[in-house]
């Protein structure tokens, strides 16, 4: 099988079908926010009891990511315990279900090479083992894009609203009830042999990509991104006076590294109690004051545009320099979550200028 129909109103039937096989099933849905019990409900990907209330295909973006099912927020390494003077140490099990985490967005499924080039042996050298197996043991259902809003701009970064990168098994509405599927892996083969009871004959696949070609219409585009590495490589705009006009009112929250679905950084900490406890490894981010302080106090990063200018930079030089990855999928969360409204496409579409312009045209009182 390599094309399929699906109708839209099966699709809660699908997740049934998948949870009866015995398959942990992640997939978007409604959720109270947790902070206040009277605000709107917030669409997360969320792990389902049943087919129902799922919201697969509605709203633009989960306020999570498939990052927090790979690489999780808080987990142990190992346990220790301080005995007769001996610490010892033991093992911590963890459990790896077969995973679908269904309505994956383009732009989140692309976000899994980046990830998987941090913390897989192909890439770093050495495997986490953690984030491998999860990886391993989960499978893709991605769902194309048909809008977006002003925050989104995958077109910007090599990606597109139908884009199938990262996909085990790829969904495009191609009409208001019906749904075109493309097995693009094994995974998403056997997943597919699951769902076989639901799909009603071969895909359309003229019909998929002229539902793509007007999803781009869709999408903003910054011009020259192409140029943004180039223009980070010259050492000699490291200190250019955008970082600090436009970083400036940035408060190192660190939402937009937390909701960043390739951002990876991470801290290891003893967590002891009575002489014993765990080494556990959580999120942490570059946009917090103490990130890279250093035991002397002396902290390269003293002003809080350094630590954005560090996060941009990694997006868009360090990461393809270090991992050969992507490091933004043009997902939109760092916009759409920052308290104070700071755009990290107003930083690309400055830098667009200043690669596109020679110097001496702008600084021209007549340039426009």
């Amino acid at each position: 099988m390599k094309t399929a129909t699906l109708q839209k109103s099966d699709i809660g039937k699908c997740l049934e079908l998948l949870i009866q096989s015995q398959k942990r099933v992640i997939a978007p849905k409604l959720r109270p926010r947790l902070d206040s019990p009277d605000a709107i409900d917030v669409l997360m990907l969320t792990e389902m009891e049943s087919g129902d209330n799922h919201q697969v295909g509605e709203g633009i973006l989960p306020l999570n990511g498939v990052k927090e099912f790979l690489f999780v927020k808080h987990e142990p390494l190992f346990a220790f315990e301080n005995k007769d003077n001996k610490v010892v140490i033991r093992n911590v099990h963890h459990k790896y279900p077969e995973t679908v985490i269904f309505g994956v967005r383009p732009c989140d499924a692309a976000s899994i090479a980046s990830q998987n080039a941090v913390f897989s042996s192909d890439n770093a050298g050495y495997d986490d083992p953690f984030f491998t197996k999860r990886l391993e043991n989960t499978t893709i259902v991605t769902y194309s894009c048909h809008t977006g809003d002003q925050s989104c701009f995958c077109t910007s970064v090599g990606l597109a609203p139908d884009s199938d990168r990262g996909s085990d098994l790829h969904l495009t509405e191609i009409s208001d009830d019906k749904i075109h599927v493309e097995v693009k892996t094994p995974a998403g083969e056997r997943v597919a042999n699951i769902l076989a009871p639901l799909f009603q004959g071969e895909g359309d696949q003229e019909a998929r990509e002229t539902a793509g070609k007007k999803a781009h219409k869709n999408i903003s585009r910054i011009r020259n991104s192409h140029l943004i590495k180039d223009w980070l490589d010259d050492q000699s705009n490291f200190d250019d006076e955008m970082w600090e006009r436009l970083g400036e009112k940035c408060i190192g929250c660190g939402a937009c590294t937390f909701m960043c679905p390739t951002c990876h950084c991470f801290d290891i900490v003893d967590e002891n109690r009575g002489g014993k406890g765990y080494r556990v490894k959580f999120w942490d981010s570059c946009q917090f004051d103490h990130f890279t302080l250093h035991a002397s106090g002396h902290n390269p990063r003293d002003k809080q545009y350094k630590r954005y200018r560090n996060r941009f930079t990694c997006k868009f030089k360090i990461y393809q320099d270090k991992f050969n990855a992507q490091g933004c999928v043009g997902c939109g969360r760092c916009i759409r979550d920052c308290p104070v409204n700071l755009d990290i496409t107003e930083y690309m579409r400055e830098v667009d200028l200043k690669a596109s312009v020679p110097n001496a045209l702008r600084q021209d009182p007549d340039f426009e």
